[in-house]
């Protein structure tokens, strides 16, 4: 039960961004998979399962904070279930990912309900109140994402893989069907939203362009970093010279 507790709280902690760059580090699967090698003492099989969890979502993004996945979730749940079980790497896997596809649903459920929080600062701001206002940013949410947070993830871990399993195999399939194609139009609609943000016309074509290499060269995450970098540099030189001209 200690165990248990202890990572929900992890979970918890991990994807509620009290620090919005460490909170990036350690929601990721290996990162995870350290914490939880040592609750459950058993670092070699955390490890060698968070790396494998790690190089399938190595490069997930969450286009316009529309996240396609919850790895912290999937980590959560099937690296403590892999030790407990004495599983195999690739049936943690196999139960990473639905459970990952059922963290966004939590995930927009949280979301949702945090525009009454929102509202609530808006009605703070109102009479100047400077804590009311902290408060309605920060705390609630973060207090009410907690049993969001906490509660599947100590349960999945307290009874184990036969409880997820028999749990997945509950889910009727129209559900796990409708999460996957959440999961692939949360991101076309962050897409859309990043294009906003943006904001000019200029940009738009760089955007477009590096959409279309993705799409059809399957180039990875670093490889588009580093085209990226380099347009950006040329970008900024050329323009750097027509003013100078």
């Amino acid at each position: 039960m200690v165990q248990a507790a202890l990572t929900g709280l992890l979970y918890w902690a991990s994807v509620n961004r009290f620090w919005y760059g460490f909170s990036q580090v350690v929601r990721q699967p290996l990162s995870l998979a350290t914490f939880l090698g040592l609750i459950y003492g058993d670092m070699p099989t955390a490890l060698a399962a968070g790396a494998t969890l790690q190089m399938i979502y190595m490069g997930v993004i969450a286009p316009g904070g529309n996240i396609p996945t919850d790895e912290a979730l999937a980590t959560c749940i099937a690296v403590p279930i892999a030790i407990q079980a004495n599983m195999d790497i690739e049936m943690a896997v196999m139960i990473a990912v639905p459970i990952g596809l059922l963290g966004v649903f939590t995930e927009n459920i949280r979301r949702t309900a945090n525009t009454y929080f929102v509202h609530m600062a808006d009605r703070y701001a109102e009479d100047a109140n400077v804590k009311g206002i902290r408060r309605a940013a920060f705390l609630y949410p973060i207090l009410f994402a907690f049993p969001l947070r906490f509660i599947p993830v100590f349960v999945a871990n307290l009874f184990g893989a036969d409880a997820v399993t028999a749990f997945l195999d509950v889910v009727p399939e129209w559900v796990t069907g409708g999460l996957g194609i959440a999961g692939g139009i949360l991101p076309a609609l962050g897409f859309a939203i990043t294009m906003v943000v943006i904001g000019k016309r200029n940009f738009i074509p760089f955007f477009i362009l590096g959409f279309f290499i993705v799409a059809y060269t399957g180039i990875s995450t670093v490889g588009v970093a580093i085209f990226g970098i380099c347009m950006a540099f040329i970008f900024v030189q050329c323009q750097t010279n027509a003013e100078g001209v």
